[in-house]
Order: C-alpha cells, then sequence, then structure tokens
C-alpha cells in the first residue's frame, strides 16, 4: 500500500514539473541584471573640478553666469524650517510653501555637494528661482525649463544645474529644531535681509560680487531680482521698502483676514512663511501671473514698484497686490466666477485706506480705469429704469474695475456701529468672509451659492437684511437666502449704492421701501418700448408704466391680469395705492376696478375690505378717471408679506376692454 502511495505522489510530481516547463512561442528575459548581482545603472559625477558648460551660451542670456573669480565656498547653516502647516486650512487659492532661502547660489553647470544629517529624509532641494516652463511659448527668449528639484537623502547629496541659480530647501514638514546642513562648492549671494543686512555694506557688497541674482528678504516677503538693477537704480531705502511689505503682509493680507501668529482659535493661525515674487525674462502668462512664486517680467516698471517706498506707499504697486491676491482668493467659498478679476484687488484698497490715514494721496489706489469705470458702474446701479444683471454683458458692468464698486462702497461707507454698537466698521466685512469660509462646512458649488454666502455674511456682520443693497446691483441672491435673513434682521434702505468711494461722497439718502419689493406679473408688454414690464409700476415715476400683453409680450392677453408683490418682511398695512397710465395731461388705458388679496406664504389668500373707494365688487376699489396716486384705506390695518392686484375682466377697464396699464402701485403705510 505504501509502494502504491509513493508512485502516485511521483507521477504527480511528474507532471507538475513537466506542466512547468511548457514552451511557448515568445520569451522575456527575467529583467533582473547580472543574475541578481549589485549592479548600479546610475553614473554619480562627485568630481568639483569638471564643469558642464553644456548650456553656457543659454545660461549667459539667462539668467547668467558666474564669473570664474567669484569665491566658490563650503558653508554649514543650523536652518530653521519650522513652520505653520496651515496650508489647507486657509482656503486661499495658493498658499505660501515651505520653501527656505539658503544665501546661496549654484553657477551654472557645476558641481554642488549637500550633506544632511541623518535620519532626515524630509527635505528636497531646488537650484534656480525661475520655476515657469516656457515650452508653450514660441521662440521662447530663455530655456523652457531652467529649474532642477530633487529628493535630498541622510549623508552626501551631489547635484548640478546647467543654468545655476539660487538654493532652496523645501521642508516635507515642520521641524522644531534647527537642521545642519553643508553646502560645498557653491557662491554667496549678495541678498538684503532685513534685520540683518546693513545698507551701506550691502551696497558695497553688490557691486563687488559677480553672482548675476539676488533677493530681497523680510520675514514675509522675498523678491528675487537682478544685480545689477540694484546698481543702476539704487534704492533710496531698501531697509524702509522692506519693512513696509512687512506691514502690507502682515496687516493688509492677514490680519484683515482674521489670521495671526497665535490667534485664539487655531483655525486662524498665519502660515509665517513669506510670499515670493521673481523676475523672469518671460512669464508663461501676460505680463505676471500669481501662483508660488508670483513671477513678473523682468523690467524697470516692475522692480521700482518693488523697492521704491514711495511707489509702495502712493498706490504705485497694484500690480504685486493684484497677484498676491489672486492667490488669497476663495474662489471655492465667495468668490464667483466673475469675480476672478475683481476681488483680487480689494488689497489694494486695503493698503490705500490703511496708509491715507498718515499719507492722504494714497487714496483712492493708482489704476487708470477706476476713474471711469466706478463712477459709470455706480451711474448703471442707481438707474431706475431696466432690469440690472451684475453678471451680464452690460458695459457699465461687464469689466473687473466696475465690480468692484459695490465691495468698495461697503468697505469705505458703513461706519462702526453702523447695524448695532459695536459692529466693526466696513473693512471688517471682509475679514468676516474669510473666518467664515475657513469654518464652512463645504464648499460652494456654485455661483448662486457664493452669492448668497456674501449676501448673508454681510446681514450677519451688520445685523441688518441688506437685499436692497444688492438688488440695486443686480446681484441675483436665492429666495432661501432671502427668507432665512427676512426672519432675522430688519431692512436696511440707505442707498449706499449710490456712494462714490473714489471722493467718498453720496450714499446718505434712504430709498423707497419698494426697492426690496419682488412684483411679478401675469401679462405684460413688450412693445411698448422700456415700458410694459412690471418693474415700470414700482420705479417712482408717473412717466413709465406697466402695460398687460396685446400680442407680441408674455402672458395671456384678456383679463383676469394679476400683479403679485412680494414685500420681502410681513409689513403692517393700512391701505393701498395705484396711478393710472399719464397721457398728456389726462390717462389712457384705463383700469377701473381692482380687487385685492394679500398672504403670509405667497399660497393661501384672504381678501380685504376697504373704507374708502370702495367699489361694488368685494375686496375691490374703483380708480377715477384722474392723474396721480389715488390710494384706499382698508376698514383697518393689516400685517402681509405678499399683496396682489387683480383686473378680474374686461369690464373692469374704463372703457370696458382687455388691455390694462398702470404706472404706480404702491401701499398706505400707517
Amino acid at each position: 500500500m505504501l509502494v502504491k502511495r509513493l508512485s502516485v505522489c511521483l507521477l504527480l510530481l511528474t507532471v507538475a514539473v513537466t506542466a512547468c516547463r511548457k514552451k511557448y512561442a515568445y520569451d522575456f528575459e527575467d529583467g533582473t541584471p547580472g543574475d541578481g548581482a549589485s549592479v548600479s545603472s546610475i553614473t554619480i559625477d562627485t568630481s568639483i573640478k569638471n564643469v558642464d558648460a553644456s548650456k553656457y551660451a543659454q545660461a549667459r542670456v539667462f539668467p547668467g553666469l558666474v564669473c570664474a573669480s567669484e569665491p566658490r565656498i563650503k558653508v554649514d547653516l543650523a536652518m530653521n524650517l519650522n513652520y505653520n502647516n496651515v496650508q489647507d486650512e486657509l482656503r486661499i487659492s495658493v498658499p505660501p510653501s515651505p520653501q527656505f532661502s539658503t544665501g546661496l547660489y549654484a553657477a551654472p553647470g557645476e558641481l554642488v555637494i549637500i550633506d544632511v544629517p541623518q535620519n532626515e529624509y524630509s527635505l528636497s532641494v531646488q537650484i534656480g528661482a525661475w520655476t515657469d516652463n516656457l515650452s508653450v511659448i514660441q521662440n521662447a527668449p530663455r530655456d523652457p525649463v531652467i529649474y532642477t528639484r530633487s529628493q535630498l537623502n541622510p549623508g552626501r547629496n551631489y547635484l548640478r544645474n546647467l543654468y545655476g541659480g539660487h538654493i532652496y530647501i523645501f521642508a516635507g514638514r515642520p521641524i522644531t529644531t534647527p537642521v545642519n546642513l553643508s553646502f560645498t562648492n557653491v557662491v554667496k549671494s549678495p541678498d538684503f535681509v532685513l534685520g540683518q543686512t546693513d545698507n551701506a555694506a550691502w551696497q558695497t557688497q553688490i557691486r563687488s560680487s559677480c553672482v548675476p541674482w539676488l533677493e530681497l528678504r523680510s520675514a514675509n516677503m522675498v523678491f528675487v531680482v537682478p544685480r545689477q538693477y540694484c546698481i543702476d537704480r539704487p534704492f533710496a531705502d531698501i531697509q524702509k521698502a522692506m519693512q513696509d511689505w512687512d506691514e502690507i503682509v502682515n496687516l493688509d493680507y492677514y490680519q484683515w483676514e482674521g489670521l495671526s501668529a497665535n490667534p485664539t482659535d487655531a483655525i486662524d493661525k498665519a502660515p509665517l512663511l513669506p510670499w515670493r515674487v521673481v523676475m523672469d525674462i518671460k512669464p508663461v502668462v501676460g505680463y505676471g501671473h500669481s501662483g508660488f512664486p508670483i513671477v513678473v517680467q523682468n523690467d524697470y516698471s516692475w522692480f521700482d514698484g518693488i523697492g521704491n517706498v514711495s511707489a509702495i506707499n502712493g498706490g504705485g504697486n497694484w500690480g504685486v497686490f493684484h497677484e498676491l491676491g489672486h492667490n488669497n482668493q476663495q474662489g471655492t467659498y465667495w468668490s464667483w466666477s466673475t469675480l476672478g478679476e475683481t476681488t483680487c484687488n480689494f488689497f489694494s484698497f486695503k493698503v490705500a485706506n490703511r496708509l491715507s490715514a498718515t499719507i492722504p494721496t494714497a487714496w483712492p489706489p493708482k489704476h487708470p480705469a477706476l476713474a471711469t469705470a466706478i463712477p459709470a458702474a455706480i451711474t448703471w446701479a442707481s438707474s431706475a429704469t431696466g432690469t440690472r444683471n451684475f453678471d451680464g454683458t452690460d458695459a457699465a458692468i461687464n469689466d473687473p474695475f466696475a465690480r468692484l464698486t459695490p465691495f468698495v462702497q461697503i468697505m469705505s461707507k458703513i461706519p462702526a456701529n453702523w447695524g448695532y454698537p459695536g459692529q466693526p466698521d466696513g473693512w471688517s466685512f471682509v475679514t468676516e468672509l474669510y473666518k467664515k469660509a475657513r469654518r464652512s462646512n463645504r464648499i460652494s458649488l456654485t455661483d448662486q451659492n457664493k452669492r448668497d454666502f456674501v449676501y448673508e455674511t454681510l446681514c450677519e456682520f451688520t445685523r441688518r437684511d441688506m437685499r436692497a443693497f444688492f438688488r440695486a446691483w443686480g446681484i441675483t441672491i436665492s429666495n432661501i437666502s432671502l427668507n432665512k435673513m427676512a426672519g432675522v434682521y430688519p431692512l436696511s434702505f440707505q442707498e449706499i449704492w449710490k456712494y462714490n468711494p473714489l471722493t467718498k461722497t453720496g450714499g446718505d439718502t434712504q430709498a423707497d421701501a419698494r426697492s426690496v419689493w419682488v412684483p411679478t406679473a401675469s401679462s405684460w408688454s413688450t412693445t411698448e418700448g422700456s415700458n410694459g414690464t412690471i418693474g415700470n409700476a414700482f420705479d417712482g415715476s408717473f412717466t413709465t408704466y406697466w402695460h398687460s400683453n396685446y400680442g407680441t409680450g408674455s402672458g395671456a392677453t384678456t383679463p383676469p391680469h394679476t400683479i403679485t408683490v412680494d414685500m420681502a418682511v410681513p409689513t403692517v398695512i393700512k391701505g393701498f395705492s395705484a396711478a393710472l397710465r399719464q397721457s398728456g395731461t389726462g390717462t389712457t388705458t384705463r383700469v377701473k376696478n381692482i380687487r385685492v388679496q394679500i398672504s403670509n406664504d405667497n399660497v393661501n389668500w384672504t381678501d380685504v375690505p376697504f373704507v374708502t373707494g370702495a367699489s361694488t365688487i368685494p375686496s375691490a376699489f374703483t380708480l377715477i378717471n384722474q392723474q396721480g396716486l389715488q390710494s384706499f384705506n382698508l376698514t383697518g390695518n393689516v400685517t402681509a408679506r405678499y399683496f396682489r392686484y387683480v383686473i378680474s375682466s374686461a369690464a373692469d377697464n374704463d372703457p370696458s376692454g382687455n388691455n390694462s396699464a398702470l404706472s404706480e402701485i404702491n401701499i398706505v403705510r400707517p
């Protein structure tokens, strides 16, 4: 029996081995070199004496060569690589990255050695500040990619960049204790570092160096600029300029967004990393673009704005503020699609407002488009005719500078304590937007969500229902948000939309309460020129009018014609009024009997009894043939959010007919 079992096992083993040796019509190598021997396919150039000059011609054009006489040095640095790891919590377009300057520069094609402590695996190195890829630019003035980025390993690391550039360390995590790094065969960049560099010594240093580029550094800003520019166009006071940049980022960006180094709530912690602006021979997009780093054209215009105190304090840095503003936009929460080139400019106004307290000429900020765009937008928003769409194509508003106007009006016009005791001034409204966005449980998926976000935040900030302001600007708010705010805050009718922030005048008058009403009509005409639509009966003018449809409009051409009005909030009503269509010294297309009903939900309607002008028709008043507004009191006050006028039949017109027209509709308040 045992022999039989052994025979079966041997047979099965033979079959298995035979199956494993099956031949196929193709064959592959196993991919293991040298039968598994330890063989490296990488050749490391570790010779400092060897210089790869294969890109010297291109590097000479940009960014420039480093002369042979510039000392190549070995430097040991204890680098502070600690930072607030809050990039995700900021919820802005492009937060600053943990990129740290070394003050060192790699010469083109020359070997750089970096020694890293054991067990430190979170570091990487970048050589070159110019990270724009110009491969999409035809006939680009420099090679497309001239920077390199490499992971650093514990121990010795060998690097070489054929174009040269500043050496940066990136930290993949905050490191609380200084990290000791050793750099060999590098050159010193003649940087200006606020708080460390003496201005007089720096002037000598930049003239003795032949490193083509240098950095201007402060805690919050780093600029990469050509060394020769600093010689040819010397700054009057670079120390004051960099101090100003530190204050601008701290006061007009971080603090304005509700951020600080040690906040009460950790979600409001500032990143404590500098923003970076790099001058390049050709930005990949336009004259300058946002991102990290911000990239701007290598010319005198940008350079002069960076380091001249008069330009910084005189509102002449719109470009840098604009690009840095792009990085700080919250486009997934409240800055909707038509505001892409608008909300990034808030910061220019914030800087100008702060500086204007001591430098009056700083206000308004300097951009040539503002002087025409803002007044034109105010005229457009203040117009009593037509339907306005803030996000539409009307030339008066379809412009990023025009669309700044309502936001700057809120910032500049609303004083402290305006809505309630203890309310901050209007500039703090932006702070509330940022803080609320950081705490939001969800992003805003649509433009409508974002408009609602802004509206609700402004109402909460002022403790006033600001729908009249949004309606004047044609900014559409959803009924959900309108109803939500209507039940909480009283309406504001101050005509802030008429305020000119450039001259700081206007905007003190009160609007007709009807400015927040939403009327709809079952029938209207489109053949009356600017007249015919229902808004004309609520514009305060007897020369405009609503007219029922008589062939080319919308809705029925025969009665009943119904006009329904949402007054936004429950309102105490003493009576109702209307005015016939005016014609010369008389009237035309006259309406005789109007039935009135009220509601609080737009579903259930109740008749109202009149004590004056009562018609033979229940719950109706009778208009007489005269010009001007005719008012009719109820038997007692009523409270309602909605009311509607109904012209029930042809017999309710005088003379009898299908067409109806009214120039004004209103209520009588107690």
